[in-house]
């Protein structure tokens, strides 16, 4: 296989979509191996070193203070911060104009005094001469219009003032970028609480951008609004307030809220968010709340809003005034978005969660589209059967609904909901909605510090994501997407370590394979070491234990190590931290015509990896056996396998599996 893949091929194996490109692995395991009569390795080689996990001095820190652990699980002195935001929100389609007021109560359950409170001003990343790493229609930002805290009105500061060191330290709030900063009027200590009020405005950036943005297409305006309220930035155990800027490529790191928020636009105009509508008899018609009602009581999909009741201006209730408000409830979520169109069908039917020996939770199935989307109509289906799905393979879905709306953002996920885009294969359309809908669980239910650690949950939608497509159209799982996007750059100059921070990612393309790519495929890897029962019995327990919490990879590393009883720093650290590849070679086979066989095995590669050897007969028999990976971290190169087959031998390879990511295929196979 040539190591440095051209141009065009690269450029076509790396784009993919905002957060989703398409599946990943998890395949059948390797039939059980024939035990080899004998394994000789070279006997004068110099062990590798295995080179431990690098562990941060603040995860260290956080140890000795009980807050986190060695073995992976919270520490008994967890803790995290609390909010609730209260937000009223007014929307006019026309001008595109987004209005609100936010009313946030933060209760500081750390055990430091906080005299400073960061907001994130994700909308910033709009407005003129702001850094960043994506390109923007420019809009303007966030304009605070009036910023408060505990009735006390703040005044803007320039970074000089709150910086000042010669006058008593000021109270009022400063704005660099995408990051707020209020100056308290009072410190705030442990177990206190305040509260905050921000009024605000700003233009909802038009299609074209990321993440969030108004469509013209289809017949009709749609609205897919995300990072659109000041939003409190997380205070952690490792390193307190994370003021890191949002630059666009890099995603978020969130505190888990509760969330009542109204939002207010002309009449006719259906909503998805996340969280619940709360007020569903003042918005919508006696027939749709009925419809909606059957469609919670069903396995089939009912359509709540149809295209003649968008016609006949029948979608919502009409109001006097001619607008009408959406009161929507969601607690225990890390964040809030919703989108909005007057040309929007609504589909909706239920999800049956297993609860293991509870009875099943149901849970509501929505999507919101616009007619002639390509394939919109099988939406609600794709989406009941990847929450279903998942909800067996990982712990159960959470939260009570699950929104799919379709505009011009091609995929993103948002607590309950996602952000999906106009696709015209059906598979193409499921595998997006799988993908965005795994994120439910990473990062929306575990919580990770997305622009840090991109692989943590998009290495795992992806993966996810194949496992649920394979399920779903009775397939194998699409496994090679992901390997061969990888292997196209590895080793190369372009290729990145995964655990670079995004933002430092560059270009485009390197992200898509460090954060999905890569290690989509290694989960696959991973799940071949440790076992399959290993691997569904780490991530589950990871996902339990970290259920509403801030989990970072040494969690990660240290809950999949406690699982599987063994030390794994020889498959994470280079594979995780450096940028080596593997590459097992057959170097020679004896004995094929009898069957009495000596292969040997070279290990040409940086990364050890278990050489999963199968022999195959004349008549289709087939023998297995493993160069096990301490053979290679005892410093062999070349190792012998002496094994009997049931007859003459055909074919010696590799991994014929494919389970790891092996840079050279051509290599692995031997024919006579």
């Amino acid at each position: 296989m040539a190591r440095i893949p051209n141009a065009l091929a690269l450029l076509a194996l790396l784009i993919g979509s905002a957060c989703a490109p398409a599946a990943p692995p998890a395949a059948p395991a390797p039939a059980q191996d024939t035990p080899a009569d004998a394994i000789t390795a070279d006997t004068a080689a110099t062990p590798r070193i295995v080179r431990p996990v690098p562990v941060p001095e603040a995860f260290r820190a956080a140890v000795a203070r009980g807050t986190r652990t060695e073995t992976g699980a919270p520490g008994a002195g967890y803790w995290q911060q609390r909010i609730r935001y209260s937000i009223e929100a007014e929307l006019d389609p026309g001008t595109t104009t987004l209005r609100g007021v936010a009313r946030i109560a933060y209760r500081n359950q750390s055990p430091d005094t906080l005299n400073t409170l960061v907001l994130n001003l994700y909308q910033n990343v709009f407005a003129p001469g702001v850094p960043r790493n994506r390109t923007v229609t420019v809009t303007g930002g966030t304009t605070l219009e009036r910023v408060a805290v505990e009735e006390r009105e703040l005044s803007a500061l320039t970074a000089q003032q709150a910086a000042a060191r010669d006058q008593p330290v000021p109270t009022g709030y400063t704005v660099q970028g995408t990051i707020g900063r209020l100056l308290l009027p009072r410190p705030l200590a442990p177990g206190d609480s305040t509260r905050i009020e921000i009024q605000w405005n700003q233009q909802v950036p038009p299609a074209g951008t990321f993440r969030t943005a108004w469509q013209d297409a289809l017949g009709g305006r749609a609205f897919q609004i995300a990072q659109w309220y000041p939003q409190i930035a997380v205070y952690d155990d490792l390193r307190g307030w994370d003021a890191s800027p949002y630059l666009g490529d890099g995603e978020f790191y969130q505190e888990f809220a509760d969330f009542d928020v109204a939002i207010t636009l002309p009449d006719g105009w259906l909503v998805g968010a996340t969280g619940e509508l709360r007020n569903a008899e003042e918005v919508l018609t006696d027939e749709a709340r009925r419809r909606l009602a059957a469609a919670l009581r069903a396995d089939t999909i009912t359509r709540v809003v149809t295209e003649a009741d968008v016609l006949a201006n029948n979608a919502t209730h009409l109001s006097a005034g001619g607008q009408l408000t959406w009161r929507f409830r969601a607690r225990n979520v890390r964040d809030f978005a919703f989108a909005t169109s007057d040309r929007y069908v609504w589909d909706a039917t239920r999800a049956q969660i297993p609860r293991g020996g509870e009875p099943s939770a149901t849970v509501a199935v929505h999507a919101l589209y616009r007619t002639g989307a390509p394939h919109w109509e099988e939406a609600a289906r794709f989406a009941q059967h990847s929450t279903t799905f998942l909800s067996r393979l990982l712990t159960p879905y959470l939260y009570p609904q699950i929104t799919v709306v379709e505009g011009s953002v091609g995929g993103m996920e948002y607590p309950q909901l996602a952000f999906i885009g106009k696709f015209q294969q059906p598979t193409a359309l499921y595998d997006v909605i799988a993908h965005e809908v795994a994120h439910q669980w990473f990062p929306m239910m575990v919580s990770t510090d997305e622009a840090a650690y991109a692989w943590l949950d998009e290495g795992a939608a992806s993966f996810y994501e194949a496992l649920a497509h394979g399920d779903f159209f009775r397939t194998e799982p699409p496994l090679a997407t992901d390997r061969e996007a990888y292997l196209a750059v590895a080793g190369t100059e372009v290729e990145v370590p995964m655990m670079r921070r995004t933002d430092l990612v560059s270009p485009y393309g390197a992200r898509v394979v460090a954060a999905y790519r890569k290690p989509a495929a290694l989960f696959r890897s991973l799940r071949a070491i440790v076992g399959d029962d290993v691997f569904d019995r780490a991530i589950n327990t990871f996902a339990r234990e970290w259920l509403l919490k801030q989990a970072t990879p040494w969690d990660f590393f240290h809950t999949f190590e406690r699982e599987a009883g063994q030390g794994l720093d020889w498959f994470f650290y280079p594979w995780w931290f450096e940028t080596g590849v593997l590459d097992h070679a057959i170097e020679q086979v004896e004995g094929a015509e009898t069957g009495a066989l000596r292969i040997t095995v070279r290990d040409l590669g940086d990364n050890p990896m278990p050489a999963l050897v199968t022999a195959t007969t004349a008549s289709g028999e087939t023998v297995r056996a493993t160069v096990p990976v301490e053979t290679w971290l005892s410093g062999a190169r070349s190792a012998t396998l002496t094994l009997q087959a049931p007859g003459p031998v055909v074919r010696v390879e590799i991994d014929p599996e494919h389970l790891f990511p092996d840079v050279d295929r051509e290599n692995n196979v031997w024919t006579p």
